[in-house]
């Protein structure tokens, strides 16, 4: 009798929750892959760095995490990884997709877009470098990545277990706008620009095993990489490496994968640093507030009971959270390549850049004549810069569109849309609006054909690096909110 009332009690003091909900019909998995490369690896991510090799690793550390979605008719993979863009790494798609059996346009890569990872680009960096030595140990390097990705995949399909997924949508505060616009005869810049559009949306969906435990916690926001600028030596994933790390402290045993967002104009609040503990200071930040979006985001439908009334020092109405069923576990997607028109450049504007070209190797001329190293350099990285615009702008018109591939995921009552690229923050910003689900993520940077920035139709005008490396003309952003609008509706 005595263990009986001990029992009761016991049981009024326990309140409900992911446990005591009945299955939702998801099954995922997930598993993680460490892509530190070697500490002397080619580093060469900006035009205005002296450097090549590295000089170290964050310790923060460069993975891949793998998440495997099924409802037990289809699948659906999605990978996180810490690189500027997964284009590289496309081969492990396909060897994924052989090894499971899913379809490889079902298997979605994310690059976080770090600007300081391993990378070799003949156009950046110290006139003169030998790129022949660095070359074949980036592409060792690279080779391995593309097996542990996949190896990452079918670890994460062979734990496959029941779920609950549930989203929430709240506020970052470590983006803004890095369209400086040109002012006292300056050039328009990357840097600041506090007036511009900004999208904080903090998007988190978090997938509780059966019993409650953590399993993962997805993270979408737009901000580039750039904490770390040319100055930094550090192979690093940047800020989202100390994101990941302050949630899978507040929440352990979970993984975090960070979806990059439409960040081609959002940059951090504090950047182009060679200073790592300012990346490490801004993950933290926007680590904690995705962490407590995570905590108190319930996978589980359930809501506070009345139960009656307690005698205390105050009458206390009793009052435990409830179970009254699981959220909606469907999993569908969709995805298609759609055809966009390309930029054309004006006579003007071909003739504007040679104008540029000319100034730029005059001025490397006259740095030459003082012997001043930087100098040299600034003028040799100016000149690169905008020799590889004039060659472009004038290649012969191409009549044909640009191809890019959209996909969408729904997951329960969340949805994510992908693509390759930069889209600028105002796409993804729409594209969450005219979505049917309560949490649309808009992750950038993602598997598939296509690529290249993408501003906004009112951007064009302003000019700056977006605008001069642009594929598209300008009315592609406005075709992209729609059709990827519209494989949202068909999720539903």
């Amino acid at each position: 009798m005595l263990l009986g009332a001990a029992v009761h009690l016991l049981a009024d003091r326990v309140e409900q929750g992911v446990k005591d909900a009945a299955p939702s019909g998801l099954w995922a998995g997930v598993a993680r892959a460490d892509l530190t490369p070697p500490a002397d690896i080619a580093h060469i991510n900006w035009g205005a760095q002296t450097h090549v090799e590295a000089a170290g690793l964050d310790p923060s550390g460069m993975t891949a995490t793998a998440l495997v979605l099924s409802d037990g008719k289809q699948k659906v993979v999605l990978v996180a990884v810490d690189i500027l863009g997964v284009d590289v790494l496309d081969e492990a798609r396909r060897c994924a997709a052989e090894r499971i059996g899913v379809p490889v346009e079902r298997i979605r890569l994310a690059a976080s877009h770090t600007h300081s990872g391993p990378q070799v680009s003949r156009t950046r960096g110290p006139a003169g470098a030998d790129y022949d030595r660095y070359e074949p140990v980036l592409n060792t390097h690279l080779r391995a990545a593309v097996d542990k990705i996949a190896g990452a995949i079918v670890e994460a399909n062979r734990e496959l277990r029941p779920v609950h997924v549930s989203g929430t949508r709240g506020t970052g505060s470590i983006n803004i706008n890095r369209r400086k616009r040109a002012a006292a005869g300056g050039p328009p810049a990357v840097g600041r620009n506090p007036e511009g559009f900004a999208d904080r949306d903090l998007l988190i969906i978090r997938i509780d095993e059966a019993d409650g435990r953590p399993m993962a916690v997805l993270v979408n926001y737009a901000c580039h990489a750039t904490v770390l600028g040319h100055e930094n030596q550090l192979v690093s994933p940047d800020w989202p490496g100390a994101m990941r790390r302050t949630i899978e402290s507040a929440l352990p045993g979970a993984k975090c994968l960070f979806l990059q967002g439409a960040a081609g104009n959002q940059g951090p609040i504090e950047g182009f640093t060679g200073d790592v503990s300012v990346a490490h200071r801004l993950g933290a930040i926007l680590g904690l507030e995705a962490a407590a979006l995570a905590l108190r985001t319930d996978t589980v439908q359930r809501r506070p009971q009345f139960e009656g009334f307690t005698e205390s020092g105050a009458f206390l109405a009793r009052e435990p959270w409830r179970v009254s069923g699981p959220r909606d576990g469907t999993l569908r997607f969709a995805w298609r390549t759609i055809e966009l028109p390309r930029r054309r450049y004006a006579p003007a504007e071909i003739e504007d850049m040679r104008r540029r070209v000319e100034d730029a190797r005059a001025k490397l001329e006259a740095a030459q004549r003082t012997g001043d190293a930087w100098s040299v350099h600034q003028a040799h990285a100016r000149l690169r810069r905008v020799s590889n615009l004039l060659a472009s702008y004038q290649q012969p018109p191409d009549p044909s569109p640009v191809r890019l591939e959209l996909a969408a995921i729904r997951i329960g009552e969340t949805a994510i849309v992908t693509m390759p690229g930069e889209p600028f923050a105002e796409i993804g910003a729409a594209v969450k609006q005219r979505s049917p689900f309560p949490v649309t993520m808009f992750n950038a940077y993602a598997s598939g054909e296509g690529g290249g920035y993408m501003p906004v139709a009112s951007e064009y005008a302003h000019g700056g690096y977006e605008i001069e490396i642009t594929p598209y003309a300008p009315e592609a952003a406005d075709i992209v909110v729609a059709e990827a609008a519209k494989l949202l509706g068909e999720l539903r």
